[in-house]
Formats: C-alpha cells, structure tokens, sequence
C-alpha cells in the first residue's frame, strides 16, 4: 500500500510540475477547479429524476411562476408555510431565461453556488498556503462526501453553504486588514438575511457564534455592538417573513421544522446524534484528516507568529455552532454543511504543514483517498448513471406510466401523500385532499396514493369500486387508484 500511495504522490508530481509556472499564473486555477467542476456535474444531469426535495422545491418554483404565490406559495393545493422559500425563487428566476421549470433550472443554482464556494475555499487558502495546498483545498471540499450527495441536488444547503462562508470571509476580511467598519458588519447581516430566506434562521448559527466566540476568545468586547446590529438583520428578515405569511397555527409547524420538540426518548437521541456525528466525520474526508496537522493557534511561545492569522476564526467557525448542533434534536449530518468550506481551508494550510513533516506517506495517503473520490464521481456520472437510466429516472417513468392510465380513462384526479418528486412528473390537473374530503369525492375520479393507503379508501367509500389500476416501485410507491360506482 505504501508503494501505491507513493507512486500516485510521485505520479501526479511528475505531472504538475511541467505546468506548474503555468498554474501560478492567476487565471488558470479558477480554471483548472471550473473544468473539475464541469466535469463531475455536467454529464448526464438530466437521467437522475428529482429525489429528497427536489420536486417540492420545482413545484414552488412552477407555482411562483404560474400563479404568482412568492410569499406564500401552495404544493398541489396545499399551502406551504414550513420556510422561506429564497432557493425556489432561484430556480423561478432560473426557470423563467430557460422556459420551464426542469432539471436543469431547477439544479442550477445548487451546482452554481458550489462551484462559487470551491472557488472562495481555494482564493483563501491561496492567501495562507502554497498553490498546491489551495488546489488540494478546492477539490478535498468539491469532491467530499457531504458535497457529492448534494452537487447537482435542488435543494438549499449549498447555498446556505455559500452565503454563510461569505459573510464570515467579508468579517474576516475586514478584521485581518483592520478595517471593520458598520457598513461591513451591515454587508455580513445583509447576507444572513438572505440566508435565512433560504433555509430559516438556524444556519446563521455557523456566523453568529463562530464569530462571537472570536471575539470572546480575543476579547474584543468593543465588537458585540456591531455583532449585535449584524445578527438583527436576518432576525428581521425571518420576522418579516413570518408576519407575512401567518395563519394560525403555524407555530407548531415551526417548531417541528426547527426540531425544539422533545425526542422520542433519551436512547433514541442518544443513538441518532451519536450516529450522526460519526457520519459527518466520515463526510468531511478526505479534509478532516489533516486537522491533526494545523498549528495550534493559541501557544504562547515563540513559535506562534508562525501560525496563520486566519487558524483561529476558521477553528471557532468550524466548532462553536457544530459543538450545539450535535446535541440538538434531531440532528443531521447534512445540517453541519457550513463547516465544509472552513474544514478545506484549514485541511490546505495543514497539507504544507503536513509535506514538511516525516510522516509523508499519509500525506500520501490523503492525496489518494481524494483520488478515490474524484473517480468515484466522474465514473459516476459518465458510466454508471447511463447504464442504469431506468433506475435513475424510476420517479419520472412511473409517473408517465400513471398519467398515461389516467389519459386513457379522464376523470378528476386527487392525490393525498405529498410525493412531490413523482407528482412533478405528472402532467395532468390535479389536487391533493385529505381523507376527510376524500370520503366525500364523487366518483368517477382517480386517486394516486401510496399502496398503503388504497384499503383505508375502500373502508371509507364501501359505495364505490376501489381499483388499483397501477402500481409503481419508486419513491413512496405510488399506487393509480380508480373510483367508480358500483
């Protein structure tokens, strides 16, 4: 293993080196990261059909589009009120240059904003570390498992990703140059508001304590004003939203969405948070592992000026909202993905910190286990996806397979579960009820309904002829339902 590791070290340096006058020509490695980029997001984008929540995010999209609902937008009928909605205006935004709401319209703007955040990792590490440990930087926070998962995914995490990195590099910036004025601390608050109209207000938890524990730690109790005005931004901007849009009763929707409900019990808790915690770890390889290798930044010996400036904020970053998040309710790897971009800076700044030391083979091995990573995706999406189309685009074929019954016997079509992956394949009028309103439906008409549900419709309609017409596999197993008289 240790020849491996040293022949693909050895490999890539015979490489580089060539183009390596090249590469520090300041052009070309925001090049070199967009090709990578291109490459592990581009191919076959469209064979995946929506999975998690992507059809719900496409379906407020195409409901802000067709109906004008930007606040307070509906899925198929029923009124969504769970969070803002910044990331669906993006896709509408996106929508509305291409025609349609799509694949393509509705991944962009998640793929964008990690192609943006990659190229922020790598410009600052730039600043503390060589060329090459910015370029590992990129590409260790680019192809990490936590980013794999969500690279050409609609949903909003990358761009929470983006805009809470950001806003900590505009403080930074201004705090490693001296100069923090209001109008800065306003800019930071100005894209946490905006962050919060993607995703609610939780995630500027990453900003708000990373920073204040800065300043806690440097005692800089001059700067809790300013922090304070900072934070009232996106605090405003939730409040604005919310007053906007209330009903009530909302507030319990809220608080199940921000997980302050009780767990079900203390082992439960334990073992999810548990779990979770050791998945993000995992997550965040092949990065992570160099964390070991970054100067500590608190010595106080003389040795210290030798730490970069910026070890420090990006450690409190990285840990201040984490060390909470993991003893929240219900907490999700997925939910840690601010930290990713911090954890890449600091893996960069520790891989010259790591070539200098005699332990070179698991600098070696790292390098290697990025590889793994890269290949994993490309062969992904060039191999793997194209030949298994029908089991990537299962969610879209079975909802044409459903339409195509439903056209071929019209009547009004209900549907009761929110599988917004497959309904936004759907392209047939529809309505979703519930229960109660469905006891009441006048038949003929069609329900599509999880399998599981059709006996609970056949109890409260014994009137009608409850039939399964056709059953699918994918996501929550749709099932065509027809009603009929007797």
């Amino acid at each position: 293993m240790g020849r491996i590791l040293s022949g693909i070290d050895q490999t890539v340096s015979k490489l580089t080196s060539p183009f390596e006058p090249f590469l520090r020509r300041r052009e070309v490695v925001p090049l070199v990261i967009i090709l990578f980029w291109a490459c592990a997001v581009l191919p076959n984008l469209t064979v995946r059909s929506f999975i998690w929540e992507e059809g719900t995010n496409a379906e407020i999209a195409r409901d802000v589009l067709t109906n004008g609902h930007f606040f307070q937008p509906f899925v198929y009928g029923i009124r969504w009120h769970e969070k803002p909605s910044l990331f669906a205006w993006l896709i509408a935004g996106v929508a509305d240059v291409t025609g349609e709401v799509d694949e393509w319209s509705a991944r962009l703007p998640a793929m964008v904003s990690v192609l943006l955040t990659a190229l922020l990792v790598q410009m600052v590490t730039r600043r503390y570390a060589s060329l090459n440990a910015s370029l590992f930087a990129a590409l260790s926070f680019l192809f990490c498992p936590l980013l794999l998962q969500k690279l050409t995914i609609a949903e909003p995490d990358t761009v929470v990703t983006l805009l809470s990195f950001a806003a900590f590099l505009l403080w930074w910036n201004g705090m490693a140059s001296g100069r923090t004025t209001i109008m800065r601390w306003i800019g930071c608050g100005a894209l946490l508001a905006v962050l919060a109209m993607a995703k609610g207000p939780q995630p500027t938890g990453y900003f708000a304590l990373g920073v204040l524990a800065y300043i806690i730690v440097e005692r800089r109790w001059w700067d809790i004003p300013s922090w304070s005005l900072c934070m009232t931004l996106p605090i405003i901007a939730t409040i604005v939203w919310g007053a906007t849009i209330y009903q009530p009763g909302d507030e319990a929707s809220w608080l199940a969405y921000t997980r302050l409900q009780l767990p079900p019990s203390l082992s439960d808790y334990i073992e999810n948070n548990s779990h979770n915690l050791s998945q993000l770890i995992l997550e965040l390889m092949p990065a992570i592992l160099l964390l070991p290798c970054i100067p500590w930044p608190w010595r106080r010996d003389q040795t210290a000026a030798a730490v970069p400036a910026i070890v420090a904020p990006m450690l409190l970053y990285s840990v201040a909202c984490t060390a909470v998040l993991v003893v929240w309710p219900g907490f999700n790897s997925r939910y840690a993905m601010p930290i990713a971009p911090s954890i890449a800076v600091l893996a960069g700044i520790g891989w010259d910190t790591f070539k200098k030391s005699k332990y070179s083979i698991f600098r070696r091995g790292i390098l290697g286990l990025l590889c793994l990573f890269i290949i994993y995706q490309f062969v992904l999406v060039t191999v793997i996806m194209p030949l298994l189309s029908d089991r990537f685009g299962a969610t879209r074929s079975d909802a044409k397979a459903i339409e195509q019954k439903i056209r071929a016997a019209p009547a009004p079509v209900f549907c009761t579960d929110l599988d917004t992956n497959q309904l936004f394949y759907l392209r047939v009028p529809f309505r979703c009820l519930d229960l109660t309103r469905i006891a009441s439906l006048t038949p003929p008409a069609w329900l599509v309904i999880p399998q599981s549900m059709v006996s609970e419709v056949a109890r409260l309609r014994p009137d009608l002829d409850v039939r399964i017409e056709l059953g699918t596999s994918s996501g929550s197993k749709l099932t065509a339902v027809r009603l009929d008289e007797k």
